[in-house]
């Protein structure tokens, strides 16, 4: 059984669950490949890409991210495919089917590039990529299709490219996997059937975070870990500060993310009177990430439905934060709950709600012992549901379980 997993550019330093969960295959034996439209945009990488060899396991197609550079390569694979193949190559432009793959000259790319027959599955990660499966499975590429949601490819895609743009995939694909239930019932109104659809939320190596809380935390130091956008709501976060420091002068909440709100959220807190307990740490690394988990009392992440319709997906962050013994504040929001127990391992609060964050906060600085207790209940929940080795061995008896049924 030979699998192909399709991604976008890979290893990109925000979505480490993607390399969590190739590295677990790996692991597990599963003879996977990984097949990548392009390189990172950053050349910052987490350290376990390397230490495991990834990239040994890794075929880039390095299709041009601007659609104007794409033009000559697209040509000259049509070219070709004409000549071997001109049911193949005029089906890349079947946009009633594949949508926007079909319309920005991927498919094209893949059915050129993409060695037939040499997979046995293969599996797609974000909806827009199961486009591209789909295709590849009707083209005779493949046997089975398996596609995973993540969250803004089901929460926002659908209404800006229409909201039947995923019907012919749902067709085709074998098997459906959603990160939280919260996903997998947007998919299903979306119109895949229910009886294809699974529940897999990405998970963490575990070993990476055994012995991080050797050290004692700082008492004031608050943490949050995501992007500069506006899902991550950390503008709400910016207003509960100025009750939080009234409480705790010495507060620091440290932000490590990149992104286009970056100006917005430092003139926000200066306008606030928060700029000197604000510390904004760009884009981090892997072992930068872990030194401040090793140093947090109280991890925060405020997610918001952003304007556009966009929302969190898992947010495998926070299940990091809980295995590393921080207590959480979250949003009920999206999937959210399904990875925090709220009350137990930390709290879940109303989207938008400052005040309700900045109590939450405060509630865990003010009683240490309940900050610590329902660290160590995080530490027992991850472990238990988020390992990796766990996640892996499911999805590698499912792969087995599409094999069976092609065969």
């Amino acid at each position: 059984m030979r699998t192909a997993m399709i991604v976008n550019s890979f290893p990109e330093i925000s979505e480490k669950f993607l390399l969590n969960q190739v590295i677990s295959l790996i692991d597990a034996d599963v003879d996977i490949t990984v097949v990548a439209s392009l390189k990172p945009s950053s050349s910052m990488r987490h350290d376990i890409f390397d230490k495991h060899h990834v990239e040994d396991k890794v075929t880039y197609l390095n299709i041009p991210r601007s659609l104007k550079k794409r033009i000559p390569g697209t040509i000259f694979r049509f070219i070709k495919l004409l000549v071997s193949s001109p049911a193949t190559a005029f089906r890349c432009f079947d946009s009633s089917k594949y949508g926007t793959a079909a319309k920005n000259g991927k498919l094209i790319w893949f059915a050129a590039d993409f060695p037939k027959n040499t997979y046995d599955i293969v599996h797609c990660h974000f909806g827009p990529n199961g486009l591209i499966g789909a295709f590849l499975k009707d083209s005779g590429y493949v046997r089975s299709l398996i596609v995973t949601f993540h969250g803004s490819d089901i929460n926002s895609y659908p209404a800006r490219y229409g909201e039947g743009v995923y019907r012919w995939m749902y067709e085709r694909a074998d098997m459906i996997t959603v990160n939280t239930s919260f996903t997998g019932g947007k998919v299903a109104v979306n119109g895949c059937s229910p009886d294809k659809i699974r529940v897999l939320p990405v998970g963490l190596i575990t070993t990476e975070y055994d012995g991080i809380r050797k050290k004692d935390p700082d008492a004031f130091a608050l943490l949050t870990v995501g992007r500069l956008v506006e899902k991550k709501g950390h503008e709400y976060m910016l207003k509960a500060l100025p009750a939080i420091c009234k409480r705790f002068p010495d507060v620091r909440w440290y932000v490590a993310g990149s992104g286009h709100l970056e100006g917005v959220l430092i003139k926000m807190a200066a306008e606030l009177g928060v700029a000197e307990s604000v510390v904004f740490l760009g884009q981090c690394d892997n072992e930068a990430v872990k030194d401040l988990y090793s140093r947090a009392a109280v991890f925060i992440l405020p997610s918001v439905t952003a304007p556009d319709g966009d929302m969190e997906g898992q947010g495998l962050v926070l299940q990091e934060a809980q295995y590393c013994g921080i207590p959480v504040v979250s949003t009920l929001h999206n999937g959210i709950p399904d990875g925090v127990k709220d009350g137990i391992t930390g709290f879940l609060v109303p989207e938008k709600d400052s005040s309700a964050l900045a109590q939450a906060v405060c509630d865990l600085l003010e009683n240490p012992e309940k900050a610590r207790n329902m660290g160590e209940k995080g530490i027992a929940f991850v472990g238990s549901a988020y390992d990796t080795r766990i996640l892996a061995a499911t999805l590698k008896n499912w792969y087995h379980e599409l094999e069976s049924i092609s065969n």
